[in-house]
């Protein structure tokens, strides 16, 4: 273990390793929140859409999560997972389920969509709002 510095010709500077690679570590705790969402709503597709220009990024950032065993989610590209975003796109893609909130930023600006899908349809509780609410939330505050 290295001892404290005597002075400053033995200072080193200690570097946040994160704050390099910011997009892609929040990108990575996109796709971990929309898989949270998905365990918590028990439907086989969640995602997170984050439209470009919050915070410096410039396109389109989503964090997926797709259940495997789902045959249309499956079945669609993994460029066109964000366009699910839009209900009428998922429709037409074999989802009869569909849940939605906007994310919006500190000013009530909306820069991204927080989305639950299934094939199977189903109704919504009070609570499975209160808890979208609640990760869009996190999202909110992540970026």
């Amino acid at each position: 273990m290295k001892q404290r510095p005597d002075d400053r010709g033995d200072m080193y500077v200690v570097r946040d390793m994160r704050a390099d690679d910011r997009g892609a570590s929040t990108a990575a705790l996109l796709d971990d929140l929309a898989h949270l969402t998905m365990r918590a709503l028990q439907v086989p597709v969640a995602l997170i859409v984050v439209d470009g220009g919050v915070n410096g990024w410039t396109t389109r950032k989503v964090g997926t999560a797709v259940d495997t065993a789902s045959g249309v989610a499956a079945s669609i590209e993994a460029s066109d997972l964000a366009a699910l975003a839009n209900p009428i796109f998922a429709e037409a893609h074999g989802f009869a389920f569909y849940v939605a909130t906007p994310l919006r930023d500190a000013f009530g600006m909306r820069f991204g969509t927080l989305a639950v899908l299934s094939e199977q349809t189903r109704t919504v509780c009070e609570e499975d709002l209160t808890t979208l609410r609640k990760m869009a939330g996190i999202v909110e505050r992540l970026v």
